[in-house]
């Protein structure tokens, strides 16, 4: 009877489990609430206790990726992440000299994949690939902005790269440890080395990286259609000055990537009198040029990222370097009133800093394009100005000042503090280490976002805003779902099931072995379906007298192919959601590969001896396809600036003829703008 009645819970844990993966197809609800709905269910039916259900959220695998959260963003606050980008995703170039014209760089995403991916890879063999995903995620998205690309062509084969990077070494991944682990207990006399399981790991991982070169372009998801989302998406007038140490001096405008920032319009470049209107991709960028640019506000203050640049009109005084913001300095914009007596001044003349210890950013009339400098332009009543000032008590002091309409902070703007890059960087770096030298990557993490905190390389307020709840609902949901398919028996009744269809020769035995271990951790956690397919695989082994040692090869693989699901593992649902990703987008890209893959794996356990065989055979496949994959047009990046589609939406603004209309747009378009530019889907 005791039979009977675990069978039924096993059968309803499997309905309820394919309901919500319905459920995630169809998009009816965002992922997190899908998940932690099915989980609550399990409550009310008895199958989980409330303890079990909420298993996940006190796992420290969870609290780990939330503090990773933290400490990245502490890196990219303090500017840590510039450098791992320029490092990974700078074109060396030589001088260029006004007027010389230079071959246009390589504009194929197949070497910007092998970028990063390879390092990554690499990485994550000796390293968790939680924090290598969490520290790569933004440099990524930056890198895919500058040049025009979605992130979701970028993010999947990160966390692809650092799943494949994991099967190099024994430490490469927790679930190779959790074999090793219970294999120590049940067949003590296998023993490995650390670098073992890379006479299967390395073939696949060339044949995964091969696969991501070839079809990445072809099959990833472009949701890079940038729009405006109201009336507010108003295109500002903004003018830069090229200071003499800044890193895009001697670069074309191509290479500086000003041609590829979405929202943003490079205009003209004026030098030493000579105005070039709309240069071309291969005008050089030297000193003092003087750049103007027309765009929507997240885009103008996208030009924080670009070294070396300054507000060109000085007033006197010491220039604004929009490198080189304070964490006292806010961004705040202001309307110009119609009875201000700043109606018909010249903005140089004004002394705004010394008045009111602000300096002008940009501003905006009506959608009329201004080609002056900031400094020399007059203004008229109903002006959005976008202003650096001083300390948050500008709002406050100047709210009813009869020369504004309105003044607001700009939401979600947070300077970067280059200066303490030095000391983020030796943080994470101390974190890196204690965790390869036994450290619990917890323990690791929370003194590195204490340290982040204390050296004021982050602010607390900054540190809450970067945890992804949504992220660590989904993952510590799919804890307790795992362990609903443990109680219930489900996981037992499908792993014999498969093992049952094997039979009993070794081919068959190591394949079944595969597809059981790949399906539960696309269903639920790696650890977990490699806790749940150990024994069922030492039994097969056991039974048909085989040595168990490319099982244990199997399972260590198996595990870290969970391709086809963004539960698969956590590192696909960390980047979900900034690649802007469906739950179909994994079946569609994650599926072939996970058949590449599994035939990749099956043959070279199956061959181990002659592996070496596989790997020449692989690498000289990925050495001659690559240049061509490169080449095919759905692998060459977009050559168009989506900037001049913008500047004409931005283009379209009404103009309000009183102050309180002026107030109203300026105010709603203060709440807005950290969201002026959203990606939309592109069918």
């Amino acid at each position: 009877m005791q039979v009977v009645h675990v069978g039924w819970e096993g059968w309803l844990t499997l309905c309820l489990i394919g309901l919500m993966l319905l459920a995630l197809l169809a998009e009816l609800a965002p992922p997190y609430l899908v998940m932690m709905g099915t989980l609550i269910l399990f409550l009310p039916l008895k199958i989980l206790t409330l303890e079990e259900a909420l298993h996940g959220f006190g796992d420290t695998a969870v609290l780990s990726i939330a503090v990773l959260f933290i400490v990245a963003k502490g890196i990219e606050q303090s500017g840590g992440l510039e450098y791992v980008s320029k490092f990974l995703f700078s074109t060396k170039s030589k001088v260029i000299n006004p007027g010389q014209r230079v071959s246009k760089s390589d504009n194929s995403m197949v070497w910007v994949l092998l970028k990063f991916s390879v390092p990554v890879a690499f990485f994550s063999a000796f390293l968790a690939n939680i924090p290598l995903v969490a520290m790569m995620i933004s440099p990524i998205v930056e890198f895919s902005r500058k040049v025009n690309m979605a992130p979701s062509k970028m993010l999947m084969p990160l966390s692809y790269a650092a799943l494949l990077g994991g099967t190099l070494t024994l430490i490469g991944a927790s679930t190779n440890l959790v074999v090793i682990s219970m294999t120590a207990k049940k067949v003590p006399d296998l023993k490995m080395n650390l670098f073992e399981i890379g006479i299967i790991g390395l073939p696949v991982t060339v044949a995964g990286l091969l696969y991501m070169v070839a079809l990445s372009g072809k099959l990833l998801p472009d949701r890079l259609a940038i729009q405006a989302t109201s009336i507010n998406a108003r295109e500002y007038n903004v003018v830069l000055v090229v200071k003499p140490s800044s890193s895009l001096t001697r670069k074309t405008v191509e290479q500086a990537g000003l041609l590829r920032q979405p929202g943003l319009n490079l205009i003209q470049i004026e030098r030493e009198g000579a105005v070039t209107v709309q240069p071309g991709p291969d005008f050089a960028i030297m000193p003092k040029d003087r750049l103007h640019f027309g765009g929507v506000i997240d885009a103008v203050l996208s030009l924080t990222q670009l070294d070396g640049l300054t507000l060109s009109e000085d007033e006197g005084q010491q220039q604004v370097d929009l490198n080189r913001l304070s964490v006292k300095q806010c961004l705040v914009e202001a309307v110009v009133a119609s009875r201000s007596p700043m109606v018909h001044k010249r903005v140089g003349d004004l002394q705004l800093r010394s008045r009111y210890k602000a300096a002008i950013v940009a501003l905006h009339r009506h959608g009329t394009r201004l080609n002056s400098a900031i400094g020399d332009i007059i203004l008229e009543a109903g002006d959005s100005l976008l202003m650096v000032a001083d300390g948050s008590e500008f709002v406050s002091k100047h709210r009813n000042n009869s020369s504004f309409a309105l003044v607001a902070k700009l939401p979600g703007f947070v300077p970067i503090q280059r200066k303490k890059a030095g000391i983020a960087a030796l943080i994470v770096l101390g974190m890196v280490v204690a965790s390869g030298v036994g450290v619990d990557l917890v323990t690791a993490a929370l003194f590195s976002a204490g340290g982040l905190l204390l050296t004021k390389c982050l602010t607390p307020r900054d540190a809450m805003d970067s945890v992804e709840l949504p992220v660590l609902i989904m993952i510590a949901a799919a804890f307790g779902i795992s362990e609903a398919m443990v109680q219930s028996g489900a996981a037992d009744l499908i792993a014999k099931a498969l093992m049952r269809l094997a039979g009993t020769s070794k081919f068959g035995l190591i394949s079944c072995t595969y597809i059981a271990t790949t399906v539960f951790s696309l269903a639920i956690t790696n650890n977990a379906a490699v806790t749940i397919m150990f024994p069922v695989a030492l039994a097969a082994a056991q039974t048909g007298k085989l040595d168990f040692r490319p099982f244990a090869y199997t399972l260590m693989m198996a595990s870290s192919a969970g391709l086809m699901t963004p539960t698969g593992c956590p590192t696909n649902l960390m980047v979900y959601g900034p690649g802007g990703y469906k739950f179909t987008d994994y079946i569609v890209y994650g599926g072939p590969m996970q058949l590449w893959l599994l035939l990749i794996t099956i043959g070279v356990t199956l061959t181990s001896h002659w592996w070496w065989l596989w790997l020449l055979a692989i690498v000289a496949a990925t050495v001659i396809a690559t240049p061509l994959f490169a080449r095919q047009s759905w692998n060459l990046l977009p050559t168009n600036p989506l900037a001049q589609e913008d500047a004409a939406i931005s283009n379209i603004d009404p103009s309000p003829n009183n102050d309180e209309e002026q107030a109203t747009l300026a105010l709603n378009h203060a709440a807005t703008s950290s969201s002026a530019l959203t990606l939309a889907k592109v069918e």
